[in-house]
């Protein structure tokens, strides 16, 4: 019986309760510099560069005050206008195919502020998205976490994730560090053991 608790409890630790649909990127906080080269993030690669590479999808520069986009990944918008505000989602949101989505590169420079749908300064966010994989396989439906700065500070790409069968995605309503899992298994796993060792 212990090495069958054990082993459930370690199970727990090191998978997530995500549907194997759905591929995430784990904790990245990737920062967005405050300059004109930003990021440039490739999302079903992983990678991120300071420099144009190939595959790249989104292109947040000067702390996420403006975005660029490539035509493989379309940020959800406010409405069907070249380079319209991307909009700002937040947890419990849906992400598919009744959203906002352009065709081609992209950009947008008016999505922080105080208005309706905007990242507000240095606060979290999230961007709803549609993307295609390098292997032109898709669209998928993603969201990424973000926070987007226009006072001269930096921003964060935290992380993402999308839905790999085409399906909509919707964002949690809490995205879980890694090491929460971690912690609490190795918790339960020492009240076992205390319990084993008493009994």
């Amino acid at each position: 019986m212990k090495s069958s608790l054990i082993k459930a409890l370690l199970t727990l630790a090191f998978t997530s309760s995500v549907p194997a649909a759905v591929i995430t990127s784990g904790l990245r906080d990737i920062v967005i510099t405050n300059n004109l080269d930003g990021v440039y993030l490739d999302v079903d690669a992983g990678t991120s560069s300071s420099l144009e590479t190939v595959g790249w999808d989104i292109n947040p520069f000067f702390g996420g005050e403006a975005v660029a986009n490539s035509p493989a990944f379309q940020p959800a918008r406010t409405t069907i206008v070249l380079d319209a505000p991307i909009l700002r989602l937040g947890p419990g949101q849906v992400v598919d195919g009744t959203l906002n989505y352009l065709s081609g590169y992209g950009g947008s420079e008016t999505q922080v502020g105080n208005g309706v749908g905007q990242f507000a300064n240095g606060v979290e966010g999230y961007i709803g998205f549609r993307f295609t994989t390098n292997a032109s396989v898709g669209p998928y439906f993603g969201w990424m976490r973000v926070v987007l700065s226009n006072d001269g500070s930096t921003g964060l790409i935290r992380d993402w994730a999308y839905e790999n069968t085409g399906s909509s995605i919707t964002i949690p309503n809490a995205v879980p560090e890694p090491s929460a899992f971690c912690v609490m298994a190795l918790g339960a796993f020492s009240l076992c053991l205390r319990r084993t060792r008493g009994a």
